[in-house]
């Protein structure tokens, strides 16, 4: 009989084996195993068999598991024999694996050849010990167990290494894998590696566990691992290799300037004390950036520090899988002989990266793919930097090699003017300072752009930079400017390089991304353009940041940023890959985009605006989602510096619904933000589209968006020449709201040109809004009633006007007009003499229109505030108000803001109270010369 325990719990009898169930049992017959012929106490029993918590009753199932055991198990072939407070396994030693095992090993130390001992010792594993069975006891058996098999290999194997290398190899092979850290055990494979003729193989083990006590422990080899390792250097395959000193880097830049960051940042990865394991860095960007350059110019600086050699590899033309293809190259720059080049990639590594041990090689792998690319490339001895360049972020190394990341953007504008002159001569850029500005521009700061027009320019001598200034700028939606016969200096290859190792989804995204026209691409956007899901977009769009085709943002929400000159890449792959139909499809998806989002966030803005009718999304179309106002007016800010672009897209297209409606949906935002100069250009491509269509309304609309940017910037003629022709445009159409605003609007301007006509307008948008319903309307032109009969000195009735449109406004919590309603009740007691309250109406004013971002109109109420305060002698609080309205003007870009510091800052009190003072019964009326547009229509 044999009890095995050296895998799973079994006995063998007659010579046929059954494995030991159930688990409790199998567990009580191994505790009596374990030690054979001694007494085993039941609390060590009960421990070993159910753990430390021992469940109530466990001493009587305990009874039944050792009856089993007696009777089911050993069948009389061996006894469980009762002793006082435990029980004892009465068989013979060697009717069990593990003490046979052990007698076996302990025999061998006597005999002049112990390998027949060890090995018959050895073959008595079937497997894990004690397979199966769970808990402390059985856990701490198995690692005790395995720690003597492996002792018992080791002896083993160094005894027959010598004889039979082979089966030592195969052996101590599977060991070293389950104990990679275990530097005796690899310091025996790799003498029997060496000793069966596979040294390279020897030596890739050595460098993976030297790697993996570094990665792991921080640590070098120990004393063993550098015995073997010196004698495999010593050894006849590798000694001619040692003392190659390679020196295979390309040809310095003439004409490097900048990067002085990033030269600093590269010296400091080389430098410090040297640790465990070798420096990386990877220097990453878009294509044509300079990341060789400046790679190579670090190499040159600082090639002394590497007296051992430099390495350079370009990886642009290698498959990212295919290290072999590069490290018989670099083996070959080391004098490895080609005959002794393994053919095996892992035993190159490990040749290569053994060569490389105890030396200071700096290792340049020049364009690569991806992270897998040069992991089997990178030097792994401290004193040697692998410094890689590539189009990819290459993170996955800072995780696994600690690399350090320098990400390289396009020059800035001095350091770009500084590449120009050291091509063409200082002289002749100072001769043409705005042709060379305009160049620099047009090539967007990428250095190979400039490079190009650079060597261009240097061929002709006779050529004016203006010229070619001009030709860029007339070039502008192609890039034949930069193109060159040598393919590594034709932008277009150059960006193909990238583009072209992409899946197909993200190269359709990419290229889809060049009809977009502004600065930035909302991820929204970008879905509308590709007609993808959101979640889809965001992970093509991680891809294309990962190879730098775009820059991936989250200012507050996902944008994509295109070089300009990717950009333009991108237009011509589109075109040259999609029909006209489907480049007209993408950019009606995303004006889509576009209005549909300019109209949520309107809702979400300003709630009270009449919506406009909109024709239903195109498949594929995505509506932004915004989660409050701030986040809307964000959106609203960002996206308006596209808007005129988006509007000349839309004409182009032939879709003036589109063009008018478009420029529709951001003029709130344009008017509140004071962008008035801009609202008259939008709004003239809006009205030439709503005249193309023959649509009165939407003709109407624009003209009054034009006319109330006119009478903002001071020209009343010109506006109300628009509210009249809006006015006229509307007659029959039976819009009684929007020609209330109209009427509202053409106050503002009559009050400076023909002040007797204003209050008939008024009552006219009063009585407007009340035929369609419109409370919110009626109370805003109420407020105006009052408002202008303030000026007619009709104080009493003015007051009550604006007092009864404010309690309306603030039922319907209208906080915008309700804020301007207060503001007139301000002026109006503040011409009463009520200085007190009017203080505190303007106040309340302010706090409403700020609270919905209304800032002319509450930087207004500041300026008028500040005045009332210095009325009543409290300079302090006028300065203090003053400096609140340049805040708001600040934000808006508005240069009132200059204008109200200086009156700060040359403010003097007496002569202000004076000119105050002598304009005293004037005072309303001369505050209407600024026109307030949240209060007086859309």
């Amino acid at each position: 009989m044999l009890i095995r325990l050296l895998g799973p719990v079994e006995v063998e009898r007659s010579g046929q084996t059954r494995p030991v169930r159930p688990p409790q049992v199998a567990l009580a017959l191994a505790a009596l195993a374990w030690e054979v012929g001694r007494v085993v106490s039941v609390e060590t029993l009960l421990a070993r068999v159910w753990g430390e918590q021992v469940p109530p009753g466990a001493r009587r199932t305990l009874y039944t598991v050792i009856t089993r055991i007696r009777r089911d198990v050993l069948a009389g072939d061996g006894a469980v024999v009762q002793r006082l407070g435990g029980y004892l396994l009465d068989v013979d030693e060697s009717a069990v694996d593990v003490s046979r095992f052990r007698s076996l090993a302990y025999q061998a130390m006597a005999e002049p050849d112990p390998a027949p001992l060890l090995g018959e010792a050895l073959a008595l594993w079937r497997g894990d010990p004690l397979t199966g069975l769970a808990g402390e006891w059985a856990e701490r058996a198995r690692h005790r167990l395995s720690d003597e098999r492996k002792a018992t290999m080791l002896r083993w194997a160094r005894t027959v290494t010598g004889r039979d290398a082979a089966a030592a190899v195969a052996a101590l092979t599977p060991l070293a894998d389950e104990h990679p850290l275990d530097e005796l055990l690899a310091a025996a494979l790799i003498e029997a590696l060496h000793t069966w003729g596979r040294t390279a193989e020897a030596l890739a083990h050595f460098a993976r566990v030297r790697r993996t006590l570094a990665d792991e422990l921080g640590v070098e080899p120990g004393t063993a691992l550098r015995r073997v390792h010196r004698m495999l250097l010593r050894s006849g395959d590798v000694a001619e290799t040692t003392q190659v000193v390679p020196a295979q880097l390309p040809v310095d830049l003439r004409g490097f300037v900048g990067r002085t960051a990033e030269l600093d940042r590269l010296a400091e990865a080389a430098t410090g004390d040297r640790p465990a394991s070798a420096a990386v860095c990877a220097i990453s960007g878009p294509a044509g950036v300079g990341k060789s350059s400046l790679a190579l110019r670090w190499a040159h600086l600082n090639r002394d520090r590497f007296p051992d050699g430099q390495l350079y590899a370009d990886l642009s033309t290698v498959d990212p899988a295919d290290a072999a293809v590069v490290l018989p190259r670099l083996l070959g720059a080391l004098a490895v002989p080609e005959a002794r080049i393994p053919s095996d990639v892992e035993a190159r590594i490990g040749l290569y990266r053994s060569l490389l041990a105890a030396r200071r090689v700096l290792v340049v792998l020049d364009d690569a793919r991806g992270a897998d690319q040069v992991r089997p490339l990178l030097a792994g001895a401290p004193g040697c930097l692998t410094l890689i360049t590539s189009r990819a972020e290459l993170t996955g190394l800072a995780v696994t090699s600690g690399a350090s990341l320098v990400r390289l953007d396009v020059l800035p504008d001095d350091d770009a003017y500084r590449l120009l002159a050291a091509r063409l001569g200082e002289p002749r850029l100072a001769a043409e300072p705005e042709a060379a500005a305009l160049i620099i521009r047009r090539c967007g700061r990428l250095p190979l752009a400039l490079a190009i027009v650079a060597a261009q320019l240097a061929r002709r001598t006779d050529l004016p930079l203006a010229e070619v200034a001009v030709d860029l700028a007339r070039a502008g939606a192609d890039l034949e400017p930069f193109a060159h016969s040598d393919p590594a200096i034709d932008l277009r290859r150059v960006f193909g390089r990238s583009y072209r190792d992409l899946p197909e989804p993200a190269i359709r995204l990419f290229r889809r991304l060049g009809r977009h026209p502004g600065p930035h691409v909302p991820l929204a956007a970008a879905a509308s353009l590709a007609a993808l899901p959101l979640d889809r977009t965001r992970e093509l769009a991680a891809l294309l940041d990962r190879v730098n085709l775009v820059d991936l943002r989250a200012p507050g929400r996902l944008h994509l940023h295109l070089h300009d000159l990717l950009r333009v890449y991108a237009s011509e792959q589109e075109r040259a890959a999609d029909s006209r139909a489907v480049r007209r499809s993408a950019t009606r998806r995303l004006l889509d985009h576009y209005l549909h989002s300019a109209c949520a966030a309107s809702e979400i803005c300003y709630p009270h605006r009449e919506k406009l009718q909109l024709e239903p999304r195109a498949r594929g179309a995505v509506t932004e989602r915004f989660a409050g106002q701030a986040e809307a007016l964000r959106w609203y800010a960002d996206e308006s510096v596209a808007l005129p672009a988006l509007l000349t897209e839309a004409t182009e297209a032939g879709l003036d619904r589109h063009t008018w409606q478009l420029a529709c949906a951001f003029a709130e935002f344009m008017q509140r933000s004071g962008s008035w100069e801009q609202l008259l250009r939008v709004q003239a491509v809006a009205l030439d589209a709503a005249e193309r269509l023959g649509d009165r309304l939407a003709q109407a609309r624009c003209h009054n968006s034009i006319a109330r940017a006119h009478a903002r910037l001071g020209r009343d003629l010109a506006a109300i020449e628009h509210y009249q022709q809006a006015i006229e445009l509307l007659r029959d159409l039976d819009e009684p709201v929007l020609e209330a605003h109209i009427h509202l609007g053409l106050t503002v301007s009559l009050n400076r040109v023909r002040p007797a006509e204003q209050l008939v307008h008024t009552l006219r948008a009063q009585e407007l809004f009340r035929q369609a319903g419109d409370a919110i309307g009626e109370a805003r032109a109420l407020n105006n009633a009052g408002w202008w009969r303030a000026q007619l000195g009709e104080y009493d009735q003015a007051l009550a006007d604006c007092r009864r449109a404010q309690r309306i406004l603030a039922e319907f919590g209208y906080a915008q007009g309700e804020g301007h309603a207060w503001d007139s009740i301000a002026c109006v007691l503040e011409a009463k003499g009520d200085l007190t309250q009017a203080v505190a109406s303007y106040e309340r004013a302010v706090e409403l229109l700020r609270g919905c971002d209304d800032l002319h109109p509450a930087a207004e109420t500041l300026v008028r505030l500040g005045e009332t305060h210095l009325r009543a002698d409290d300079t302090s609080a006028a300065l203090d108000a003053w400096k609140r309205a340049a805040e708001c003007y600040d934000a808006l870009g508005d240069a009132q803001a200059d204008k109200v510091r200086d009156r700060i800052a040359s403010h003097d009190q007496d002569k202000v109270r004076d000119r105050i003072a002598s304009h005293d019964q004037d005072k309303v009326r001369d505050r209407t010369g600024d026109p307030r547009p949240g209060q007086v229509g859309r």
